[in-house]
């Protein structure tokens, strides 16, 4: 077992805890196989969770998205299962806390761990003197390790770019500028490529390239290899010299006496160490972070463009599959790949911008279910089917869930669909005023499920990039966020549902652009301009549920779907379109 030989390694080499989190140098969302060091050793397949391995304890900490997924991955493993966020559940730090005895030690791959994280460990054990050391323990287990991806890079055009890479490091340089600092170090992919206006294949859904970005007053470095930068170095030589991926670290330390400025929150501890010993650090947010975050008028109109093709794929998919189920049931994953050759149509269309979750029943509970060839339940002419989805296009990012009733469904199904429904409409239909914070949103979302003691353990919504990261922050409409201002220019998600273990998983979401709703003698307010376009099931709906505003909201989105799709559109799916976002009356 992997678990035994890694403990002989920490015995030989006197360590007395291991930690692996879920993460490479660039913290990446979702990471190349060849990071997957956390998965190789504990069979979780999740995309987060943090393992930690003692003399003689072995444990597992993840999220609600994924309780019951790792808890099956996991027992083969001889790891454990903390429920992050549970009642009752310490964290990794309090555990160790609790747990660690005077003088001992814990190691930790510095590539692998946030600086941010780093120091909040250190922070937490001062007063154990637990000595925290950066050390590779899992490389030289993991024989059979993948490659190392090495995809081509190449340039994002400026017309669906919308800002010349030029403005951007001009834009940036001017803020350095203002903070006193010499130099900006950024590890984060999306962040670089936006910068840039470049992209790549190393990450699976999202067009990003494993690189490094150092941006000085007078020259911008790209780290990047060699063979992989033959089509943009021609495009970048004027304002980007370009070197060996490998380089970076060894030039880290050529740096002495600088003013850098550097996310902490962002960027792995093996880079912050080098540079902290013989440089002034000053932490704060990736400038690039916020200005990536206002999309420009360019991208918002591409990306309104891209939801109409977008939502067009996925009501095709929605009439197929209630009528293909009619002639006897079909697996999740063959369905999902229809859904895929839908999208294909569109000669902008490149891939999915995250893996599909194609869930029937009670596989919908499981928030990040996944279906394969090998291991799919059957779509029945009766129940609940979830599927959440999205594409990459070169006009932006796009990420729709809908729960689908495929016969009939259960009173309890309903009156859930309704709630998740309710809350949904409430944030479409918000107004706020100029300053309102991301979290705040989240409250109001959720009051409909809490009246009803129910909720659901995860965020109620999330930035999407365009042609980038499909989940990106800022904005992050959920009780976790620090709190951002919404700005004109946001594009972020409404995904409020309702997950019960062994019985369905219900999930409603759209994609929404924060838009000015006029100044009044008390403030500016804003509202949201909804992207997505893709009927909602209403055969679901309990109407005497809703209150007259949220049907008002409810049957002016449908009529907006349909006044855009339908142009499209022709024949018996046409006359099913028109049925399905009809106007709903008491």
């Amino acid at each position: 077992m992997i678990l035994d030989r890694l403990r002989k390694s920490m015995k030989e080499k006197n360590i007395d805890y291991y930690i692996v989190p879920t993460l490479d140098p660039h913290s990446c969302e979702y990471l190349p196989d060849y990071f997957k060091e956390r998965e190789f050793l504990t069979g979780f397949t999740g995309s987060a969770g943090t393992a930690l391995v003692g003399e003689k304890t072995a444990y597992l900490w993840t999220d609600g998205r994924y309780y019951i997924q790792a808890e099956s991955e996991i027992k083969d493993y001889g790891f454990d299962l903390q429920r992050q966020g549970t009642e009752g559940v310490l964290s990794l730090e309090d555990w160790l806390y609790n747990n660690i005895k005077k003088n001992q030690k814990i190691a930790l791959n510095g590539l692998y761990f946030l600086e941010s994280a780093y120091e909040n460990l250190e922070k937490k054990l001062k007063d154990k003197d637990a000595e925290i050391i950066d050390m590779d323990l899992i490389g030289a287990l993991w024989e059979d390790r993948p490659e190392f991806p090495m995809s081509k890079a190449y340039i994002l055009d400026e017309k669906y770019a919308g800002e010349s890479r030029e403005s951007k490091l001009m834009r940036i340089r001017k803020i350095l500028g203002e903070k006193g600092c010499d130099l900006n170090i950024l590890t984060n992919l999306d962040d670089i490529c936006w910068i840039l206006n470049i992209r790549g294949g190393d990450i699976l859904y999202t067009p990003l390239l494993l690189s490094y970005l150092i941006i000085e007053d007078d020259k911008a470095i790209l780290y990047v290899q060699k063979e992989k930068a033959e089509d943009i170095k021609g495009p970048l030589k004027d304002i980007c010299i370009i070197k060996e991926y490998e380089k970076f670290y060894e030039d880290l330390e050529k740096y002495k006496n600088k003013k850098i400025y550097i996310d902490k929150k962002r960027v792995n501890h093996k880079c912050y160490s080098l540079l902290e010993k013989n440089n002034f650090m000053v932490s704060g947010e990736n400038i690039s972070l916020n200005l990536k975050a206002i999309k420009n008028e360019i991208e918002l109109k591409n990306q309104r463009d891209t939801y109409v093709r977008d939502g067009l794929a996925l009501t095709k998919y929605i009439y197929w599959l209630k009528n293909r189920v009619k002639d006897g049931p079909i697996g999740e994953y063959d369905a999902q790949l229809r859904l895929d050759e839908f999208r294909a149509e569109d000669s902008l269309y490149i891939y999915n911008s995250f893996e599909t979750i194609s869930a029937y029943g009670s596989n919908a509970a499981m928030m990040h279910y996944s279906a394969s060839k090998k291991n799919q339940s059957l779509i029945e002419n009766k129940g609940f089917y979830l599927v959440d989805s999205g594409g990459q296009y070169f006009t932006g990012t796009t990420d729709v869930t809908r729960t689908i009733a495929m016969g009939e469904v259960t009173e309890e199904e309903k009156i859930d669909f309704t709630l998740t429904l309710k809350c949904h409409l409430n944030l479409m239909d918000a107004v706020f005023l100029k300053g309102t914070k991301d979290l705040q949103l989240d409250t109001l979302t959720r009051m409909e499920l809490w009246k009803h003691h129910l909720d659901y353990k995860c965020g109620t919504g999330h930035g999407v990039g365009y042609f980038l990261s499909v989940h990106e922050d800022p904005p992050r409409i959920s009780p976790g966020s620090k709190g951002r201002a919404m700005e004109v220019g946001m594009v972020v998600s409404n995904e409020p549902g309702v997950y019960k273990e062994g019985k369905y998983g219900i999930r409603i979401e759209n994609i929404m652009e924060v838009v000015e709703d006029g100044k009044y003698p008390d403030g500016s307010f804003y509202k949201f301009f909804i992207m997505s376009l893709c009927p909602i099931e209403i055969e679901s709906i309990k109407i005497e549920m809703l209150t007259d505003r949220q049907l008002e909201i409810l049957n002016g989105y449908h009529k907006n779907v349909y006044e855009k799709l339908s142009k499209y559109l022709s024949g018996d799916i046409l006359k099913w379109l028109k049925e399905v976002t009809r106007k709903l009356e008491r």
